[in-house]
């Protein structure tokens, strides 16, 4: 998982890991402490918070999305281990001006240990992921892909559908979303969230205002339209004005256009 790229803004990377488990026993803090010795970050910020009992299901029920917001969906058991959690060791890291993906490795290896630790779960609490130890042994074995890191949701509204990210916080940028999008456009505007993604790890940045061109279109970044500003975990740009780049459109990319 060790990857060097270029800044990625000045804008403060985070991630946020929830290692939720049904041990009625929690771990000593000297216990926590060597985990964290194991895994700095160096020119950033790591940190876990211990919460046990009624103040850690209260935490979890206060902060877990429904069942349906997770990549993949939870099922019901899965979901009522969560809330039903006993002690909840939240897992947090900061970098102010990432020049590499160290702080999320950090956070990764952390929450990871402490899982294998406590039986327990692990949640990433801004791309809505549910994960076990033996994935974080996998993950840092391979090559980084930042689409494991980010949830591309799709939600069905009042004005066809929803489609946005969740996580783009921890690359020190803010999420992205389309509204309006029709069903048969769907698969083009999954690709063109997954190649912003990809940008923006790599080094690039987007603000409102600019414009780009991506997947055949070129379309602007502007500020959030969602309902509910709280959805995401940070700042959101939006999609819009979209235009055809070339002077053929496929009818997925002519959805695009509508409004």
């Amino acid at each position: 998982m060790e990857r060097s790229r270029k800044r990625l803004s000045m804008r403060a990377a985070r991630v946020i890991y929830q290692v939720l488990t049904p041990r009625i026993a929690g771990l000593a803090p000297v216990e926590v402490d060597e985990v964290m010795a194991r895994h700095p970050v160096p020119t950033g910020q790591l940190g876990v918070e211990l919460l046990a009992g009624d103040d850690a299901q209260r935490a979890v029920r206060d902060s877990l999305p429904p069942a349906n917001d997770f990549s993949p969906p939870l099922d019901f058991d899965g979901y009522v281990r969560l809330r039903q959690a006993k002690w909840l060791y939240r897992v947090e890291a900061s970098e102010v001006e990432p020049e590499d993906l160290g702080y999320l490795r950090a956070a990764l290896l952390v929450a990871g240990e402490l899982a294998a630790m406590t039986d327990g779960v692990i949640v990433d609490a801004l791309a809505y992921m549910v994960f076990a130890p033996a994935d974080v042994a996998r993950e840092v074995d391979r090559p980084f892909d930042p689409l494991r890191h980010v949830n591309v949701h799709v939600d069905r509204g009042p004005r066809p559908f929803f489609v946005h990210t969740h996580g783009m916080e921890k690359f020190g940028h803010p999420d992205f979303e389309l509204q309006a999008v029709p069903r048969e456009s769907l698969d083009v505007a999954r690709r063109l969230l997954r190649h912003l993604i990809a940008a923006v790890v790599s080094g690039g940045r987007f603000s409102e205002g600019e414009s780009t061109q991506l997947c055949g279109l070129c379309f602007s970044f502007a500020p959030s339209k969602a309902e509910d500003p709280a959805h995401f975990s940070g700042r959101s740009l939006c999609l819009n004005e979209f235009k055809l780049v070339g002077s053929h459109a496929t009818p997925e990319m002519a959805g695009m256009l509508v409004g």
